[in-house]
């Protein structure tokens, strides 16, 4: 029997919705916007309290997760609310993703020298001696002098205390400069290649031949993906012309603590930038990101966010787990799913790896808690419903071992009985949010964590009212 279009189109529609009712009934606590595990949590509620009452110290949370974890307004509607009621201990974790490139981050990076950026999903990119830390990502540097600096946008990201995290912290030495006077850092020259593709050609190894980054090719020919056909042109960056600076205008700071893959500076007075130079002439450098305090006590905010990346990409990188610590975590969020739905990752597979990342963080970082969400709903090629994500939801959910915060059941929520999924805000991509979509998630995040943080406490006070 032959079926028409119409038809099809209302069994999809009709498959959907009864795929989200199966998912609700399967698990009690999904379609009700609650933490599951929640007395999980108490012990990291008992130091938001004493930061609360005490106003002393700092309460480090750290989020993990792949690119939408990377996102500025998802990321900000969780930090601002949290610091706004417990206080704003600095900026936390930072990374160069875009160096040398204008940007509304509160931080902006310069260097006079070529760094390759890679991703840990793509370590066949990356060249000979890169490692994958804390950041997710390889950044590396064959110059063997270099200045590189990070630099405050406003006067209230400014910073006390800087952490530099590498396998070797100790290869590098922080300086500001004497008197008003900048140096021109960003001021990169390239020498420029024609490259006609072959039949058979990858960008891959093109970019090998040439020895450069494939992100170097594709950002000189502004293309989107590693896409290419034969007989196409492309311009090859082939070599760089590092900028001469007279390092003559730094003061050089010395490290009040050195510890295995991080060295720290502090200094009473914020400043607004700093210089990072290397102490000794190195064929290769790593730098895995920086930790960015001020003096004042609260909730530092730290979130990892690798574009591209799944659980097993961080569980294949032993650096990552070693450089955790460094950041004192208080409480680990974990958010995966997006990147192994569309590997096709079943959800047995998904589930072994999340449980070998948890597992791995708490052997680096015993007795913290850990907080896992659902990975939010997206579609698949020709906007299929990705299933996938479903059945990750539904597994995870499951867990008794960690918290849990039912991201897609509430972006179910929000697409309504229609099951329209342009209410969730979703991107052009069909992967991705648009800024105000981000914005909604973290700001439900935050409602729910909050509100079972406010429930512990009034429980807490019938409990023992001299509390």
């Amino acid at each position: 029997m032959r079926i028409s279009k119409a038809e099809r189109k209302m069994n999809s529609k009709t498959t959907n919705k009864l795929l989200s009712m199966l998912f609700c009934v399967a698990a009690t606590s999904l379609c009700a916007q609650t933490i599951k595990n929640v007395s999980l949590l108490y012990p990291f509620f008992e130091k938001l309290i004493l930061l609360e009452e005490k106003k002393e110290g700092k309460v480090n949370i750290v989020h993990i997760g792949d690119s939408h974890i990377q996102s500025e307004p998802l990321i900000n509607a969780i930090r601002k609310p949290l610091q706004q009621q417990f206080g704003d201990g600095g900026r936390g974790f930072v990374f160069p993703y875009w160096p040398n490139k204008p940007t509304t981050r509160p931080y902006s990076y310069s260097t006079n020298a070529a760094w390759q950026i890679c991703r840990n999903s793509q370590p066949m990119r990356c060249d000979t001696g890169t490692e994958f830390g804390l950041s997710g990502y390889g950044f590396s540097t064959k110059a063997e002098q270099f200045v590189f600096s990070v630099e405050a946008s406003d006067d209230k990201y400014k910073f006390n205390t800087i952490k530099i995290i590498s396998p070797t912290a100790s290869l590098y030495r922080f300086a500001t400069i004497e008197g008003d006077k900048k140096p021109i850092i960003r001021n990169e020259r390239y020498n420029m290649a024609r490259h006609k593709v072959k039949s058979g050609e990858t960008l891959e190894a093109i970019a090998k031949n040439y020895k450069v980054s494939v992100s170097a090719i594709k950002r000189e020919n502004k293309m989107k993906t590693d896409y290419i056909y034969a007989g196409r042109n492309l311009r090859i960056p082939t070599t760089v012309t590092e900028t001469q600076i007279d390092t003559s205008m730094f003061r050089p700071l010395e490290y009040q603590q050195q510890e295995p893959f991080v060295s720290v500076y502090q200094q009473d007075n914020p400043i607004s930038a700093i210089y990072l130079l290397p102490t000794q002439k190195q064929n290769f450098y790593n730098l895995n990101g920086l930790i960015l305090e001020n003096y004042s006590p609260g909730i530092i905010y730290h979130n990892i966010g690798a574009v591209g990346a799944t659980a097993a990409d961080f569980n294949a990188n032993p650096l990552f787990f070693k450089q955790l610590p460094v950041l004192l975590p208080d409480i680990v969020i974990v958010s995966f799913g997006t990147n192994e739905s569309y590997n096709g990752l079943p959800a047995d597979k998904f589930i072994e790896q999340m449980d070998l990342f948890i597992n791995n963080i708490k052997a680096s970082c015993p007795d913290i808690p850990i907080l896992v969400t659902t990975p939010p709903m997206s579609l698949l090629r020709h906007k299929k419903f990705n299933t996938y994500i479903l059945e990750y939801s539904k597994a995870l959910m499951l867990k008794e071992n960690v918290a849990l915060w039912d991201l897609y059941s509430f972006l179910a929520g929000l697409m309504g009985p229609a099951k329209d999924i342009t209410a969730t805000k979703i991107s052009k991509d069909n992967v991705h949010y648009t800024s105000d979509g981000y914005a909604n998630q973290g700001t439900a995040f935050t409602k729910d964590f909050l509100s079972e943080y406010e429930s512990y406490k009034r429980s807490r006070t019938q409990d023992n009212p001299n509390n």
